[in-house]
């Protein structure tokens, strides 16, 4: 994408905000908390992907370029941080388990986060390979029903037990069997913004938006806290009552893209904050664990309890300056990085 779209840098600084959340190893964070974050911040990510994806014009295109591109902008920084994560207590069989390249494998030589990298990678591929043999055949219509080819195949994949139990606690290499849920969320972040660019004019009342920004909220609330498992977890396939997760998603996803909208209109210095944070989710997504951890470990000095509503703005006040200055400084020096 050659050009930023402000919103959609808000969208991202959301997320990764979200992560910090779901990620704070607080012994008193409240676990409802997380679940409501689980039910849908990863999944807003696999969406705005596809958001960006709609800026690729698949009629002039070369494949091979384009696979080249994505395998340097994703996939290549994962080996980087994978290795370079791992080397502390690299061993023989650490390379190998990077490359299967699960939540599980990846939890055990380095950083567990980057199990996203090689399920985006391959799942963008995929796309990138449909949409364009789609655009070749002058069949652009039927990306419309990618969602749904997408959500029929992940209800035919085996369960998270039933795959773990086969691969001896792991999940499909690559992240294989997290693909075809990763895509309906890629895929309808590309046809949504497809539509957005086509449409730029056309907006819902504030009336309306307001309607649905509360409805998506009591969505997300309902249809997550009370779904089955302790929280979802698409990093390991493990969804509870499946449409009860997609449901909480696709709320997640539509209330944030109606705050960033807003945040875009009204608020001009938080929208540029968040516009810069966007731009560098990469390296705060891989990064924000371990100042996770200290901020924790000081915290944990306190000689008293510290309330949720204290705890997450502590969190994102000092993890994301953290992560952000190291992420500009690798832009700028180790461009390869980020």
């Amino acid at each position: 994408m050659k050009r930023r779209i402000a919103y959609i840098d808000i969208l991202r600084a959301l997320a990764i905000i979200l992560v910090i959340v779901g990620h704070i190893p607080y012994p008193g964070f409240n676990p409802e908390i997380k679940k409501w974050v689980y039910s849908f911040h990863i999944p807003l990510f696999f969406f705005v992907s596809g958001m960006t994806m709609s800026f690729t014009n698949y009629k002039t295109i070369r494949l091979k370029d384009n696979l080249k591109k994505r395998f340097c902008h994703i996939y290549l920084p994962y080996l980087i941080w994978a290795i370079i994560l791992a080397l502390p207590n690299i061993t023989l069989l650490s390379i190998p388990k990077i490359l299967y390249g699960t939540h599980q494998s990846i939890a055990s030589v380095s950083n567990s986060s980057l199990w996203f990298l090689p399920v985006l990678f391959l799942s963008i591929v995929l796309i990138d390979l449909i949409i364009y043999s789609l655009t070749k055949k002058r069949r652009n219509s039927y990306t419309l029903t990618l969602p749904f080819i997408f959500l029929a195949i992940s209800l035919i994949i085996p369960s998270q037990p039933t795959i773990q139990s086969i691969f001896q606690g792991h999940n499909l290499p690559f992240g294989l069997d997290i693909i075809p849920v990763a895509s309906i969320f890629i895929i309808t972040g590309y046809l949504f913004q497809d539509y957005k660019n086509r449409h730029p004019k056309k907006h819902f009342s504030p009336i309306c938006t307001f309607f649905i920004l509360i409805t998506s909220i009591v969505s997300i609330t309902s249809f997550g806290l009370n779904n089955e498992v302790v929280y979802a977890l698409m990093a390991e396939n493990r969804y509870g009552n499946y449409f009860y997760f997609l449901i909480a998603s696709f709320s997640g996803i539509i209330m944030s893209i109606i705050m960033s909208i807003s945040i875009e209109k009204h608020t001009k210095r938080l929208s540029k904050l968040l516009q810069i944070i966007g731009a560098n989710t990469l390296i705060i997504f891989i990064l924000q664990k371990y100042p996770l951890a200290l901020t924790n470990e000081a915290l944990l000095l306190m000689p008293f309890s510290i309330s949720n509503w204290v705890l997450i703005p502590i969190n994102i006040i000092i993890v994301t300056p953290i992560c952000l200055t190291i992420s500009l400084l690798f832009k700028k020096h180790a461009p390869i990085l980020t």
